[in-house]
């Protein structure tokens, strides 16, 4: 087969990237250019047959560092990896991950659509300079009625509902996500291994603006009275629905009302062809909330790369060590 093409932003036709990404088997919003362009701007590709013809494309969020390209995985951005208009194979795989070998001496973080994960799992090991490890997310099937949904919840998520029931939560669909932020902002950053930078919530008001001028996205809170105590955003495309962002203060969470509201979007949007993604980390007592709905377990891999020149491997692998061990 030919050799993908590595594009840089400005060579990439937006209208023929987001139709490929649409019709793709990996449909997610996280490909489509309009994100991108939000989450990583001046982000590049690699596309496959040609500059003019896109069959095969895998979407690279690339800074500058050091005067180098540097491949990260942005915020809001779970996983990209290859979108395919065809069924992917092992030779397709291997040469677009040949040309990423090639060309990127430094990857510090890039996941791969769930869907890629049966051919990289052979083919990464091939691949001595590339690190990678298997994560996972966790979907729920919504295809099938409430009853169904409702009856794979855990026996503690079931209690749980029972106590959120009776404690009068209202729920409420608003345009203003700054409640949400401030919530996050007061209740959760705290626990977050180096904080929350500024960057990262004005990061999240664009996307949210983005997303709502297309009309994918909502933000749901949980009140008691006029006052919020939990709030969701979720963004909708396509056939997934996605866990985007969520908070909740000590109210919210003693009187579990975001298991309140989980439940009552799913409840409603039952019986639909479509998959909630939870988003989920790699934290245990988060993977066991989400698992506590009946969501299954995807595999996804994560890979990274470190060839840079001395000193600066040295360093970066240095600040990695020193990262995982305050961790």
């Amino acid at each position: 087969m030919t050799t993908p093409l590595l594009l840089c932003r400005s060579q990439i036709d937006a209208q023929r990237w987001d139709q490929l990404i649409q019709q793709s088997q990996q449909r997610v919003v996280y490909g489509y250019s309009w994100y991108l362009d939000v989450v990583s701007p001046g982000w590049s590709a690699l596309v496959w047959p040609s500059a003019e013809e896109y069959q095969v494309v895998m979407p690279l969020p690339i800074r500058k560092k050091w005067g180098l390209p540097v491949i990260q995985q942005p915020f809001f951005c779970q996983y990209l990896g290859l979108f395919s208009a065809i069924p992917l194979t092992k030779d397709i795989a291997d040469a677009f991950l040949r040309v990423l070998d090639r060309h990127f001496r430094y990857i510090s973080s890039y996941t791969f659509h769930p869907d890629n994960t049966p051919l990289l799992a052979d083919l990464l090991p091939t691949y001595p300079s590339i690190q990678y490890q298997r994560l996972h997310t966790h979907w729920l099937p919504l295809n099938q009625p409430y009853a169904g949904i409702e009856g794979r919840y855990s026996q503690d998520r079931k209690k749980n509902l029972k106590r959120a029931s009776k404690a009068g939560w209202t729920i409420r669909e608003q345009e203003d996500i700054v409640p949400l932020i401030d919530m996050f902002r007061t209740y959760h950053a705290q626990g977050i291994q180096g904080g929350v930078s500024e960057k990262a919530y004005e990061l999240l008001k664009a996307l949210y603006r983005e997303l709502r001028k297309r009309g994918l996205v909502q933000v749901l809170y949980a009140g008691l009275g006029s006052e919020p105590h939990a709030g969701v955003m979720l963004v909708e495309e396509g056939k997934r629905v996605i866990y985007l962002f969520n908070a909740a203060d000590q109210t919210g969470r003693k009187q579990n009302a975001r298991t309140y509201l989980l439940d009552q979007y799913l409840r409603s949007h039952s019986n639909l062809d479509s998959v909630f993604d939870f988003e989920s980390p790699e934290v245990p007592s988060i993977v066991d909330y989400y698992r506590s709905f009946g969501a299954e377990k995807k595999a996804f891999y994560s890979i990274r790369k470190n060839s840079l020149p001395f000193p600066l491997r040295e360093i970066q692998e240095w600040r990695i060590r020193q990262a995982t061990l305050s961790s």
